[in-house]
């Protein structure tokens, strides 16, 4: 059985209960306040939600900062606690300000394409891991009075933080759950005062932040029973590690039989092996416990932690063999890299498991350096998290290096390469490579497809329908008129800002006609919609040589528009530049000209 005593308090002096209550509760309610703000900002489209570069990293402090100054007040010295409440508002910002730069234009203004500017997944959710890591070390190594604290302080603070934040998220969810519930019986008696109070965001957000509150400071002061659940989880999980380590040696000793084709025809291989390793690793500390060397485990325990400490070494280097298959036929992406900064921390982990087994062989104190890995690697994580979510070591900036790389060395032809990834997945880098690829492009290829994608037009390639299934795609307006010849016979594919009714079977268009460059000769216009309202069109207008391009495009989004369309209800007026506005229901709905040409950037 483990120890009793630990080095790490439980809980504050019973003396300070209520002064810390109120004041975690105050913490809470001003978070709920802030957020609710914030909420009706993003509602009304005022600032700070109308420039991403300030509402980002405001909604990054308040909600990440309030939990963790009252998880930490009480627990931390005065000192420390204002440091580091200052430092990680600072840094949560910074990260945040990095995230809507590396997306949006300088101007702060949406970019173009599919990106909607908002904060990215990967910076929450690392961000959350990220804090975790941080606050435990902080708060054990405040403890302790030192840059790098004992294992033991490590391990208490890390436990009765994750406790802390389970129960938290568990009470709070229950605590609306009695909510509804009462609503729910108010409701059968006609009373719907409970109903729409806790559907008022003035209620809900706060509300929820000073349930989440009081969650934590109960769990603080009650920190006995936060220790007696983790005891309670240690053990259990602990249980399964003999039947995790069977299963993990049983799939390595098959792997010499089966081969590692099956693993590459999953194409998810070097994920689902790391999930397994990190399954190992949560296991192995289960059974480790805090490393107290009068922790006595069973003997099927320990040769479990043995094993599993071995077999972690195949798998993530199984892992880091299919990560780079799929770089060197694929280049890195986004994905590619974070899975490559785990493979690192994956590594870390391995490699000193295995250390530790082997050590223990020696009549070492078991697994004793387990302790020194976790460490270790705790501070890797930080290291690597903080290098990727700044300019440093940027996914996003690696990725598009690689992927321009591939199209500059000739390894992927211009017609495969995939110019969309560039402009939905690089952010602003991306947009760079392909203004660049759009001016300075080895070929016609790329510079031609580099411009559509910088346009949001799709340049996947595909391969062009029978004449009749594009014929059976349009509806012409007026119906006594037919399309002119070699429009619909021209090889559209390709062609950027081509209307997909044009090289893509089952893609119904509208098609009108009119003069909009007010060239004497009739264009043509091709019309998809959703809806009754929202439709999109593509002018098509014919150059000298009798070939068809597309000219512009034109977009409108009030209901009745198509219909007056359809029955002939539209006309075209002058502007002071070529086009002419089409006039439907008496809105004014003005061309945007194809962009064909861009002036080169200066010479340096």
């Amino acid at each position: 059985m483990a120890s009793t005593e630990t080095v790490f308090p439980h809980e504050p002096a019973a003396e300070n209960h209520n002064t810390l209550g109120g004041a975690r509760l105050i913490v809470g309610l001003v978070q709920g306040v802030a957020l609710y703000l914030l909420y009706l900002a993003v509602d009304k489209n005022v600032w700070p939600a109308s420039n991403a570069y300030w509402i980002v990293p405001l909604l990054m402090v308040f909600v990440f900062v309030p939990p963790l100054f009252i998880q930490a007040v009480g627990t931390m010295r005065l000192r420390t606690l204002v440091i580091w409440t200052v430092a990680v508002t600072a840094i949560l910002s910074l990260l945040g300000w990095l995230d809507v730069w590396r997306q949006w234009d300088s101007s702060g203004a949406k970019p173009p394409g599919d990106s909607d500017g908002d904060m990215t997944f990967a910076l929450v959710a690392f961000t959350i891991v990220g804090l975790f890591i941080a606050q435990a070390l902080i708060t054990a190594a405040d403890f302790e009075r030192k840059y790098v604290a004992s294992y033991s302080a490590y391990f208490e603070a890390a436990w009765k933080l994750e406790i802390q934040l389970l129960l938290s998220a568990v009470f709070v969810g229950v605590f609306w759950g009695v909510l509804w519930l009462g609503a729910v019986l108010f409701n059968l008696i006609n009373l719907h005062f409970i109903e729409d109070l806790i559907e008022k965001p003035w209620f809900a957000i706060p509300a929820s932040s000073l349930a989440a509150a009081a969650a934590l400071h109960v769990t603080d002061v009650r920190g006995r029973l936060v220790a007696g659940i983790r005891t309670v989880a240690h053990t259990l999980l602990s249980w399964l590690l003999p039947l995790m380590v069977l299963i993990a040696v049983g799939f390595t000793f098959s792997l010499p039989f089966t081969g590692l084709q099956p693993l590459w025809a999953t194409k998810s291989a070097a994920g689902l092996l790391l999930t397994a390793a990190g399954v190992l690793v949560i296991l192995i500390n289960a059974a480790f416990q805090d490393g107290d060397p009068q922790h006595n485990r069973a003997l099927v325990m320990r040769w479990s932690e043995f094993a599993a400490a071995l077999v972690l070494i195949p798998f993530v280097l199984i892992a880091t063999y299919a990560l780079s298959l799929r770089v060197g036929q694929y280049g890195w992406t986004v994905e590619r890299i974070l899975t490559a900064a785990t493979i690192v921390v994956a590594l870390t982990y391995a490699f000193g498991y295995a250390a530790a087994a082997l050590l223990s062989l020696r009549g070492s104190v078991w697994m004793a350096l387990v302790s020194r890995v976790n460490i270790a690697a705790a501070f890797l994580v930080l290291g690597i998290l903080l290098l990727l979510f700044t300019p440093v070591a940027d996914p996003a900036r690696l990725a598009v290096d690689s992927q321009v790389a591939r199209i500059g060395n000739g390894v992927v032809k211009p017609e495969a390469f995939d110019y969309d990834y560039l402009r939905t997945e690089g952010g602003r880098y991306g947009r760079a490579a392909l203004n660049l690829l759009a001016n300075r492009g080895q070929t016609e290829t790329v510079r031609r497809m580099a411009k559509a994608a910088l346009n949001g037009q799709s340049v996947t390639q595909a391969t062009p329908p029978a004449q009749t299934d594009l014929k059976n795609n349009l509806t012409i307006y007026p119906k006594d008129r037919t399309l002119p010849d070699g429009l619909v016979t021209q090889d559209w594919t390709n062609i950027a800002g081509a209307p997909a009714c044009l090289t893509t079977a089952s893609s119904p268009c509208d098609v009108f006609f009119g003069d909009f460059d007010g060239d004497g000769g009739e264009d043509v216009v091709f019309v998809s919609h959703s809806g009754a309202a929202y439709f999109w069109g593509t002018i098509m207008t014919r150059s000298k040589d009798k070939a068809w391009a597309v000219g512009a495009t034109i977009n409108g989004n009030c209901a009745g528009m198509l219909d007056a369309l359809k029955n002939g209800q539209a006309s075209l007026q002058p502007r002071p530049n070529p086009w002419r506005d089409w006039v439907v229901l008496g809105v004014h709905l003005h061309p945007v000209p194809n962009v064909s040409d861009y002036e080169p950037c200066p010479q340096h």
